[in-house]
């Protein structure tokens, strides 16, 4: 792999898996509190359920300039499938921001869809992955083939499976700490 400024596109990556790792803790995190119904009250915390929908925006536009780098400056040509998830991150970063400048409220309306759409296309991508007889699909091209794997960060993190939680995880912010019905502003 090429070397940008020095550093190489393979370590790029492999922040982006530790940044993911991360990512998904914090998202099994915020899931058990949502099922156990349980909110910590320390000021930490208090203070980032207060702040997802900025929060969610963050994180997806850090994706959206994450995944341009890796096809921009890193030369790793995305696949159809990767092209897919990419039509749902970028408009999901771009309304998530929006949505912070005009303080609209109702932003979960427009962003859980295409946040679940997106989720889709990145648990389908990570299959063809995953598993060889998927592979064959007609949805892919022989010159990028969507089961090209450019990374494999603890025996399971890829670049389908960042996209996925990044979804997932707008996903579980939107919906299960950014309404007023839960408390949050």
């Amino acid at each position: 792999m090429a070397h940008i400024g020095g550093v190489a596109v393979a370590t790029v990556l492999s922040i982006f898996g530790w940044l993911t790792l991360f990512l998904n803790a914090v998202t099994v995190a915020l899931i058990a509190m949502l099922v156990r119904r349980t909110r910590p009250q320390f000021k930490l915390f208090v203070l980032f359920v207060s702040r997802v929908r900025q929060v969610a925006a963050v994180v997806t536009v850090a994706a959206s300039l994450g995944s341009l780098y890796l096809s921009e400056i890193g030369n790793l040509t995305p696949c159809r499938w990767c092209w897919i998830q990419r039509t749902a991150m970028y408009p999901l970063a771009l309304i998530l921001v929006i949505a912070l400048c005009f303080r609209d409220g109702h932003v979960r309306r427009y962003a859980l869809p295409i946040a679940m759409l997106g989720m889709s296309a990145s648990v389908w991508h990570y299959l063809l992955q995953r598993i060889p007889s998927l592979s064959d699909a007609d949805a892919c091209s022989l010159l990028t083939p969507c089961s090209v794997t450019y990374l494999d960060k603890f025996g399971f993190i890829s670049i389908p499976w960042m996209a996925g939680s990044v979804f997932l995880f707008t996903v579980v912010l939107l919906a299960g700490f950014g309404s007023n019905e839960n408390g949050v502003r």
